[in-house]
């Protein structure tokens, strides 16, 4: 009897133990990302797969629009860690804004110059009208780069500053221009309708400022656990994307509205090697953007990439062995 006794409480040590751990309270953290796309495929897995709970976090990502737009939004604190463009972020540090760069989650430039089947060599696209965005956007950066890969410069071809996907696909589609500048899935559909891809900048282009994670150096002072448990949910969410293609697709199919599951696997196979693991943010991308800046910001001359990083929290895991347990782990 007394054995039975003892083996119930211990029973009921254990439960309620176990209990205590499951209602333990989460930390609410306020995380907002600035754009529908591949990049945010990630942060969308990791909320629907529950993975920032299982690191303690309460977070629920909320859509801004507009790169700087979100950066003052984290100045301002009513954000504390954003998936931002680099940048509108270096812009503000720049300016001496409280910014600080803690991981990166697409350091290349993913965009294909997309053009009409009848092209096939840069003499044929010369004098022809390529789509962008509008200028000084990535997609006009992305046509610098398609361009000089195939020997052309700006005043080879018309670039014109369309917009969005949707209207740049749609004067490709009515022959209005010869090519465009898009990125998966986009390039994925437009491809079925008599268009290539000429340039694929996914590896040409190297090291680019896309998009980065980031908060403020006072918030990663005050609360580094936070810090490093939201990165490691994102390590966490990259791993796991790129090893269980199958939810990875059904999910990005999902966030992203793609109404054919063929350019969902399109644009997923694209972007697994555009995911850096771990997730380091790039300081040559970074480099760029402060080379950039300093054309038009004389103050931008004054900064090294060194000084607006942290990769602490990320060296820390490194060092845990975080990221090869991950590595070695299913998902």
């Amino acid at each position: 009897m007394r054995k039975r006794l003892a083996i119930l409480v211990l029973s009921l040590v254990v439960a309620g133990a176990a209990g205590a751990a499951v209602q333990a309270p989460l930390t609410k953290v306020r995380v907002a990302y600035d754009g529908f796309s591949m990049t945010s495929a990630p942060l969308y897995y990791a909320t629907k797969k529950g993975l920032f709970r299982q690191f303690g976090l309460d977070i629920t990502p909320a859509f801004v629009e507009g790169g700087s737009i979100l950066t003052h939004a984290v100045v301002g604190g009513s954000v504390e860690i954003a998936q931002n463009g680099y940048t509108p972020a270096v812009a503000a540090a720049v300016q001496g804004a409280d910014i600080v760069f803690i991981g990166g989650i697409a350091n290349t430039l993913p965009f294909q110059l997309v053009v009409k089947s009848s092209i096939a060599s840069a003499q044929e696209l010369k004098g022809q009208a390529i789509a962008i965005s509008r200028y000084g956007s990535s997609t006009d950066q992305a046509a610098e780069f398609a361009l000089k890969h195939l020997g052309l410069t700006r005043n080879d071809v018309k670039i014109l500053q369309l917009g969005a996907p949707a209207t740049r696909i749609a004067a490709a589609l009515s022959g209005q221009i010869a090519g465009t500048m898009e990125q998966y899935p986009d390039t994925a559909e437009i491809a079925k309708h008599g268009f290539h891809v000429l340039v694929d900048l996914t590896d040409l282009a190297g090291d680019y400022p896309n998009t980065s994670y980031l908060t403020t150096r006072a918030y990663l002072k005050k609360h580094p656990d936070v810090v490093k448990r939201f990165l490691m949910a994102i390590a966490t969410a990259i791993h796991d994307y790129k090893t269980n293609s199958v939810e990875a697709v059904k999910l990005t199919q999902a966030f992203l509205s793609i109404k054919d599951e063929a350019n969902a696997t399109a644009a997923y196979q694209a972007y697994l090697k555009v995911y850096p693991d771990p997730p380091y943010p790039s300081l040559a991308g970074i480099a760029l953007v402060l080379k950039e800046l300093a054309t038009s910001e004389p103050k931008a001359k004054a900064f090294r990439p060194e000084q607006l990083v942290d990769s602490s929290t990320l060296d820390t895991l490194k060092h845990e062995g975080f990221f090869d347990k991950l590595a070695a782990s299913e998902p």
